[in-house]
């Protein structure tokens, strides 16, 4: 006993100041429990919220997921239209692959616009040059029972084409049903086309293409009103030239050379689509006229009546395309008059208006020799000089050229193959040369061909690498593929995300109505699920909940990506130079190999040092293409989800869920006051879980018809590819014989050209050969003519002087 009272007595002797100190220390009330009146107003916050997700789920619901998708014909009818746009606008590559894609559906063949859409495919692909392409959609439409009113237009092209490709099998088919379409007689468009197409037709013989040609033409040029009664009249004459009878052929033009004003024009062009730069009436009936002067002229010339030919040469207008033709013409003319100080006068005007022309060129040489024929023989000596100057150097350059290379055809196929450089002969000749080459008709249509079949070769590579991006984005991508479908998922995520932002206040308002009832241990369970939600609470608020905040997001990731594809286009473009760089250094080595002493070996290694380069620069150029690739998807997708956004919000929701099971478990211990606040969370909650419901079938009908209209769109991407595999056989067959035509082509030109050159610098080394010879007959026969002048001026004085003579000498 007296031990423990010893032990109480040291145990407070101990404790005492603490013991004292704290009882000096004010007593800390407890933190009162918010009322229901004072958590009124958050409630009132998130019924606010919940009504504007309601707005925005019922915009998701009525726009994209309740909404009925458009049936077969209404999807058919609305591609319809777009292409129509397209072609309305001359937007023609993105209005051929509108028609074809639905041409080429077997469900749009009952489809009473199926015979509009192969029209507008057809002339959209006439308008690239796609002569191929045009004629087998337009003899497919020509088939159909009915052409929906496209039939004479259909045919005028079909007539156009057939001309150009040299193919002439069927059209007397389509001719006699457009005429019995007509009540006999065709139109005057296709009766025009049809008569130029048998004009131009190399299947017959002489006598009977003019024969056909002429019964077609004789109705049109009848026609006293007729819309093509000029041009028919003129190809009559051209007839007439062909056949031989050249007075018949000057009274059709000499019909047709009448001023403009006693002209009544009234040429009436067919319909031609949209944006199409068509002539006048008024411009179609000057070209004829001026046509007509020409020809005029010529026949003239031809039976002698000189003054009459520069008479109409005289009347072709200053701002006509061949009025230079027609002062080299008149030049002639005067020449055979004799008047070579006239003649010269038209070479003149003609070196003025048409300097860099090749008939200027031939100018300059006739020009020369009429100064020569004016015994001005240092003018004729400078103008010879100048071609020889101007195409001296040139040949030099072809003659290099060609004599550099053992296989020049090889030289010139590996030149247009290139894939560094421009598909022509750009590099290998020099602008004069290249304007000679070029303006020769056969090699405008084979380059023409060969650049076409290298525009299908990137063509169909393009295509290709299109349909693996389409596989690729359904296969990981899904809901970037579908703008309409990703925008109805992004909405839906914004509501769920406001919904989520809604339900963690209403676990706030719960747990500040139930803090006076928890436990020890609820609290701390409570606490630690409160630490999880808001580790994840501040990369939850990012996310946006409102269409605002959404287009705002949008905005920002669209100028990340702008920025971007700005860097990738200048590292482009500096790939491309360093191409260039590297195409002119080769082109450099090989064509200054027979100037340098280079050793071989040294060069070898330098090329290959120059390949090696090449090579790197192409990896670059393909990874800055794959770059662009992505970057042209991501500009596309700027509403996609962020990468792990589902996941915090599935995360952010479980923890609001933990939250919320903790709250509920002490909900049967409230009180009367924190009840009502709680029976209005709980009738917040059900609105809440309502709208996620909504929510979750929305998504799922999204999913639905993602993975529909991602099935289709699969099937008809690998349909096409297996179109591309079966093209592309077909193009390296045609490709191959094309490029060995091209290289052949472009060396006979080249050699034209150089005999072009040489024929001129002849021509003009002649002519100076010729001046110093004049000059020194000229000279001689002056001197002679002294002479004789001397001796009769001596024998005149001998006999003045005789007598005074005779009378010395006596």
């Amino acid at each position: 006993m007296n031990a423990s009272l010893r032990a109480l007595a040291l145990a407070a002797a101990l404790l005492g100041p603490a013991v004292v100190r704290a009882a000096e220390q004010p007593v800390q009330a407890p933190t009162p429990r918010p009322t229901a009146a004072a958590l009124s107003p958050r409630l009132d916050a998130v019924e606010q919220a919940l009504r504007g997700a309601e707005e925005n789920l019922h915009s998701v619901e009525t726009q994209y997921t309740q909404r009925a998708e458009p049936d077969d014909d209404e999807a058919l009818a609305r591609r319809y239209s777009d292409g129509e746009i397209h072609y309305q606008l001359g937007d023609w590559p993105a209005a051929s692959v509108l028609f074809y894609d639905l041409v080429s559906d077997p469900r749009f063949r009952a489809h009473p616009r199926y015979p509009d859409a192969l029209f507008y495919l057809a002339d959209a692909l006439l308008e690239q040059r796609n002569d191929i392409g045009a004629r087998m959609y337009l003899r497919e439409l020509l088939a159909l029972p009915s052409s929906s009113g496209h039939y004479r237009e259909a045919l005028s092209r079909y007539l156009t084409v057939a001309g150009r490709l040299n193919y002439y099998d069927g059209i007397e088919e389509y001719v006699a049903r457009a005429r019995a379409l007509s009540g006999g007689q065709l139109p005057p468009e296709i009766a025009y086309v049809h008569a130029k197409w048998l004009f131009r037709r190399t299947d017959l013989s002489p006598a009977d293409r003019i024969a056909q040609a002429r019964a077609a033409f004789t109705p049109l040029a009848r026609s006293p009103q007729g819309p093509f009664r000029f041009q028919a009249a003129y190809h009559l004459g051209v007839l007439s030239v062909q056949e031989g009878d050249l007075p018949a052929a000057i009274t059709r033009f000499q019909q047709l050379a009448t001023p403009p004003s006693a002209q009544a024009a009234q040429v009436a062009p067919g319909k031609t689509g949209p944006r199409r730069s068509t002539p006048t009436p008024e411009e179609q009936a000057l070209r004829v006229r001026e046509l007509a002067l020409m020809s005029l002229g010529r026949l003239l010339y031809e039976t002698g009546r000189f003054d009459e030919a520069l008479d109409h040469y005289g009347q072709v207008p200053r701002d006509s395309e061949s009025f230079p033709d027609s002062l080299y013409e008149s030049a002639w003319v005067h020449v055979r008059q004799g008047d070579y100080q006239q003649a010269k006068n038209a070479l003149d005007i003609l070196v003025l208006v048409a300097p860099d022309s090749q008939l200027a060129s031939e100018g300059r040489i006739l020009q020369g020799n009429l100064l020569q024929k004016l015994r001005r023989y240092d003018e004729a000596t400078d103008t010879y000089t100048r071609v020889i100057d101007i195409f001296r150097p040139a040949r030099e350059q072809v003659d290099a050229l060609l004599g550099s290379h053992t296989d020049p055809v090889a030289y010139f196929d590996k030149l247009l193959v290139r894939t560094d450089g421009p598909l022509d002969m750009r590099s290998a000749l020099t602008p004069l040369a290249l304007k000679y080459a070029t303006t020769q008709r056969e090699v405008e249509d084979a380059v023409r061909m060969v650049e076409e079949l290298d525009s299908s070769r990137r063509g169909r590579e393009e295509a290709a690498a299109i349909a693996r991006r389409i596989l690729d984005a359904l296969d990981t991508r899904g809901l970037e593929s579908f703008p309409e479908l990703q925008e109805a998922n992004t909405r839906a995520d914004a509501v769920d995300t406001a919904l989520a932002q809604a339900d963690a206040e209403l676990v706030r308002v719960e747990t500040l109505a139930l803090e006076g009832v928890l436990t020890p241990a609820e609290r701390a369970r409570l606490a630690e699920a409160r630490a999880a939600r808001e580790a994840l609470e501040r990369r939850f608020s990012a996310l946006p909940t409102t269409l605002k905040a959404l287009e705002a997001r949008r905005e920002r990731m669209q100028r990340r990506v702008d920025e971007v594809d700005l860097e990738t286009h200048r590292l482009d473009f500096e790939v491309q130079s360093l191409h260039a760089i590297a195409a002119s250094v080769r082109k450099w080595v090989e064509d200054s190999r027979p100037h340098r002493r280079t050793p071989p070996d040294e060069e070898r290694e330098f090329l290959l040092q120059l390949q090696a380069e090449v090579q790197t620069l192409k990896d670059l150029q393909a990874e800055l293409t794959a770059v662009r690739a992505r970057l042209a998807d991501e500009r596309n997708a700027v509403d996609t989800t962020l990468a792990g956004e589902r996941e915090l919000r599935a995360a952010y929701a479980d923890a609001l869920r933990r939250e919320h099971a903790l709250l509920a478990a002490a909900e049967p211990r409230a009180d009367a006051d924190a009840v009502a606040t709680l029976r209005r969370s709980q009738a917040a909650r059900g609105r809440l879980d309502g709208m996620r419901g909504r929510v979750t079938a929305a998504r799922a009908v999204v999913r639905e018809r993602l993975e529909r209209q991602g099935r289709v769109i699969r099937e008809k991407v690998v349909a096409e590819q297996q179109r591309l595999e079966r093209y592309e056989a077909e193009l390296a067959a045609v490709s191959g014989d094309a490029r060995q035509l091209m290289g052949r082509v472009a060396y006979d030109s080249v050699r034209r050209v150089r005999q072009q050159f040489y024929d001129l610098v002849l021509k003009a080394d002649v002519g100076l050969v010729d001046v110093a010879f004049n000059e020194k007959q000229d000279k001689t026969t002056a001197i002679q003519t002294l002479s004789m002048q001397k001796d009769e001026a001596l024998r005149e004085l001998d006999a003045e002087f005789q007598d005074v003579l005779s009378e010395v000498k006596e």
